[in-house]
């Protein structure tokens, strides 16, 4: 049984913060509220108790929250992971504190996703990365590899597969963090892909929204008001 979230916090923020404002994401409001809250409680309204916050910018103000927050019952630890790490380094760094098994995020977006699903979660050999259609409103093109030819036009609402965020790992994902200079999200993941003996495994989530920019926040408090996460 899975009863440990890892969340990534530690980033700077920079086309969130547009070089104006000097805020830490996660703690960015939403309807007064922390994202990084509102993320925390995706999992714990589902029995999940125990939250390891990745830090590095504004360590501090992640520090703050963590006092804030935490309870008898909700247990949240800010680590500080270093400024400007790369999300594979930060994971090094957790090492020590991770359970066998954990899920892992980050704390800027939200989602439906289902904890239940893998509440009997045992398989050492396979890790989870939960994807979500995203359907681009424009045309989209796809040209010839070595000229401008174009080669087919979609039109608008073409649907592809992204990265949502949402993780289901165990330890073993270390054998594949070759440096800490690496990204988790690229050279980690493809590694296991390149594994023989490990899988990545897609879980389709059916509701996602990141915040990337200021103009997010609007859209997550909509969703919020109805209630789809």
């Amino acid at each position: 049984m899975i009863n440990q979230t890892v969340i990534f916090c530690g980033g700077y923020g920079t086309r969130f913060n547009d070089g104006k404002t000097k805020i830490l994401k996660p703690l960015a409001k939403i309807r007064g509220i922390p994202i990084l809250k509102i993320i925390i409680d995706i999992f714990y309204k589902q029995g999940i108790n125990e939250f390891l916050l990745l830090g590095g910018y504004k360590f501090n103000d992640l520090k703050k929250f963590e006092k804030a927050y935490s309870s008898k019952n909700l247990k949240i630890y800010a680590l500080n992971t270093g400024l400007g790490s790369t999300t594979a380094e930060r994971l090094l760094r957790a090492k020590p504190y991770l359970h066998k098994n954990f899920f892992l995020t980050y704390g800027d977006s939200i989602a439906k996703f289902s904890v239940k699903k893998f509440k009997n979660y045992q398989f050492d050999n396979k890790f989870y990365i939960s994807t979500f259609d995203y359907r681009i409103p424009y045309g989209v093109l796809s040209s010839a590899k070595y000229s401008n030819e174009i080669e087919k036009f979609y039109e608008k609402n073409f649907k592809v597969s992204i990265n949502a965020g949402f993780y289901v790992l165990n330890k073993n994902i270390f054998k594949f963090i070759r440096s800490k200079k690496q990204i988790f999200e690229n050279q980690v993941l493809n590694n296991v892909i390149s594994s023989k003996k490990f899988k990545l495994i897609k879980n389709k989530l059916s509701f996602w929204l990141p915040m990337d920019y200021k103009k997010d926040i609007e859209n997550i408090e909509k969703a919020i008001r109805s209630k789809f996460v």
